[in-house]
């Protein structure tokens, strides 16, 4: 036990730099008595014909301590650089009452230290860390008088109020504070692989092995006494370690490739893409997730991913395997879930809320983590998950579309003047409304006031039917505490509108509650515009001759478009009968109906639309919800394939294919993440969704 407190001891003293020769003096000075002591032994009890054997054993055993005493030495000395770093995370918890802005922005002596060295292995690799010329210059002039750059050579010495981790023997030299190891950690890790390998190298440790702390505190130690031949020589080997060359062959084309991902065509489009190609990662990302979600300037950096890493995530968390990876608009955090959390991610996101609003609330204001699967090209190569393994995606908080209100407003002016045009049209093969109108504008008579009372229970009707479906998407949303943006109309021409649009603004708990909110919309808007259309098929049959005549009408080949709003139609006013009479009529053939049935009946074709699984529609937001992001995308792509082909070749090419153009400029973007998007939404829900697509089949049918 005092050889091991002695041991510990001569440790503490070479880790603080003091003097090494009394460091080492005490090991010697054990070593010398357990060699004087058994030395003793040995003569008392070995005669003196065993003297040289004894004294070979002699040198055995001493060396057996040795060895042993270093084991020690080597097992203190990890142990106290544990104690070290566990007390960094201590401290740097409790330093959450500085602004988060001053501590990422500050930039301590220490980083500036390993920002020179890493300037003169490459300098050419320092613009993508923001490094300030002027601030190097600065801080190796105070370095070289024994001066920092923030205090000139004849101020007053500052007073370190932190405790000093690594004091340096050298009085030009000044010791590291907590809050500037943090900090130059954090900058290393940012580093790029090779640039970390040489400064490792370049002090003799190993950089896949060695704690980033130790490494840190080494350069800071050794940093000026390297040369720059070495690190350039150190440089150029790293380098070399890392890029192996492969050949893929194309057809009869080979193209050369290192594993980083520069290859003459970055784009492969007869092989699944790279993994480790950042162009073809940021392709697939950019196809998995929406614009609103790569908003320049709003992106977390490296240090704000290194934050989270080092102070939130962990063995009760999520426990990290691999440094996060950049992505666009973000990154990527592959490792495991903590098995105390039961595989719930919904636990896991509310932990990690918990703890980074208890370490800084400024970060998660700023930024949100996201657990879902992974979203680069890495969950192709996952043979067990269908969807890739599950991942933390750290990304901005800011996800509210950017396009302009002014843009929005237009777009639905220039829907309401569809809307309008099309219900003017309901009357346009009813030759009593049509002269009268052609009176009262022949003889400036612009009282209407008769032909409002005639469009008012259509406009009605259509109004009505889309306020439930906005209002059960509000609902769902203030239930579940997400926002979304104002609905923008969508126009159509064959309608009197194509759709409300309304993105998120912030992210679902899960993706239950995004399957509820997607779903809520078209349900409540089909079952009102069925029941709109019952309703008005009823005030059909029992209107009199006189309401007739100011009845609007449609032709057969619109009921025609959709089966189930035709063959009701078709068997209400053919009294039950299954004889077709409606519906096999010429399609050039109109039919007055109450304006109820026909407001009705186009607010089925709008709902039916909406359900379609395509991109960031309400229908693709259940598929999204229940097949996954990569699911989904195959899904939605199947079927544009077959509604563009169906609209080619089976007619309904007005509507269809309006609806597909308009669609791809207006939702080809998926819905932003839920917080959780692992844990499944149940069969519940599946079977609602096939209940609402079989009802939207139906309705977008024809008849005949």
């Amino acid at each position: 036990m005092v050889l091991r407190r002695s041991t510990a001891f001569a440790l503490a003293q070479l880790l603080c730099h003091a003097d090494y020769s009394s460091a080492f003096a005490t090991i010697r000075g054990h070593t010398s008595m357990r060699n004087e002591d058994y030395y003793t032994h040995s003569q008392k009890r070995d005669d003196n014909n065993q003297l040289r054997m004894a004294k070979t054993d002699d040198i055995e055993y001493l060396k057996m301590q040795a060895k042993k005493i270093q084991l020690e030495a080597e097992k203190l000395e990890a142990e106290l650089n544990l104690s070290k770093i566990s007390n960094l995370e201590k401290r740097l918890m409790a330093s959450s009452g500085l602004e988060y802005d001053d501590r990422m922005k500050s930039i301590n002596k220490i980083k500036i230290e390993v920002q020179i060295l890493a300037k003169r292995v490459d300098p050419s690799l320092l613009s993508a860390f923001n490094f300030d010329a002027e601030e190097e210059t600065r801080t190796s002039s105070a370095s070289a008088t024994g001066t920092s750059s923030g205090e000139t050579a004849d101020s007053s010495p500052k007073v370190e109020t932190q405790t000093n981790l690594y004091a340096i023997k050298a009085k030009t030299k000044i010791a590291i504070t907590e809050s500037e190891l943090t900090e130059a950690i954090v900058y290393f890790n940012g580093l790029p692989l090779p640039m970390r390998r040489t400064l490792a190298k370049a002090i003799d440790l190993d950089e896949s092995v060695t704690s980033p702390a130790i490494i840190v505190l080494g350069l800071y130690e050794l940093g000026g006494t390297l040369s720059d031949n070495r690190l350039n020589t150190l440089y150029k080997e790293a380098k070399n370690d890392k890029m192996q060359i492969k050949t893929i062959k194309l057809g009869e084309r080979k193209l050369d490739q290192d594993t980083e991902g520069e290859v003459d065509n970055p784009f492969n489009p007869w092989g699944k893409p790279n993994a480790e190609n950042q162009l073809e990662v940021d392709n697939m990302v950019d196809n998995v997730f929406p614009r609103a979600m790569r908003k320049e300037g709003t992106a977390p950096t490296s240090i704000d991913v290194d934050v989270l890493t080092t102070n939130v995530l962990g063995k009760d968390t999520f426990q990290a395997s691999a440094k996060p990876q950049k992505i666009s608009g973000g990154y990527v955090i592959r490792g495991k879930m903590a098995a105390n959390l039961k595989d719930s991610g919904d636990e896991l996101i509310r932990l990690l809320d918990e703890k980074i609003d208890d370490f800084s609330p400024q970060w998660n204001e700023r930024y949100q983590v996201s657990y879902m699967t992974d979203p680069t090209p890495t969950m192709l190569d996952d043979v067990e998950n269908l969807n890739g393994s599950p991942v933390l995606v750290v990304h901005s908080r800011d996800m509210t579309p950017s396009t302009g209100i002014l843009l929005n407003s237009g777009v639905s002016a220039v829907s309401i003047f569809f809307a309008f045009v099309f219900i003017i049209s309901t009357f346009g093969q009813n030759d009593v409304v049509m002269q009268r109108l052609t009176e009262a504008n022949n003889n400036s008579n612009y009282d209407l006031t008769w032909f409002n009372q005639l469009i008012t229970p259509l406009l009605l009707s259509l109004g009505v039917s889309q306020f439930l479906h906005e209002s059960a998407h509000l609902f769902v949303a203030k239930k579940d505490g997400f926002k979304m943006t104002p609905p923008t109309i969508l126009p159509s021409v064959a309608l009197p509108w194509l759709s409300f649009q309304n993105r998120l603004k912030t992210s679902p708990k899960n993706l239950s509650q995004l399957f509820d909110f997607a779903s809520a919309g078209p349900a409540v808007g089909m079952a009102s515009s069925i029941a709109f259309l019952l309703i008005g098929l009823q005030l059909t049959v029992n209107m009199d001759a006189t309401q007739l005549q100011y009845a609007p009408s449609v032709p057969v080949g619109f009921l025609n478009f959709s089966s189930l709003g035709g063959n009701i139609v078709d068997y209400v006013l053919s009294g039950g009968s299954d004889g077709g009479i409606i519906l096999k009529q010429d399609p050039n053939v109109s039919i007055p109906l109450h304006p109820l049935a026909i407001g009705g009946f186009a607010g089925m074709m709008i709902n039916a639309l909406d359900l379609i699984p395509l991109a960031g529609t309400d229908g693709g937001r259940m598929s999204l919800a229940l097949l996954g992001r990569p699911g989904h995308l195959a899904f939605s792509g199947v079927i544009f394939l077959v509604l563009f082909g169906y609209s080619l070749f089976a007619g309904h090419a007005d509507i269809i294919l309006g609806y597909l153009f308009i669609n791809t400029f207006t939702q080809k973007d998926l819905e932003i993440p839920s917080r959780n998007e692992v844990d499944d939404v149940g069969l519940g829900k599946a079977a609602i969704a096939l209940l609402l697509w079989s009802t939207a089949i139906l309705t977008l049918v024809p008849a005949s």
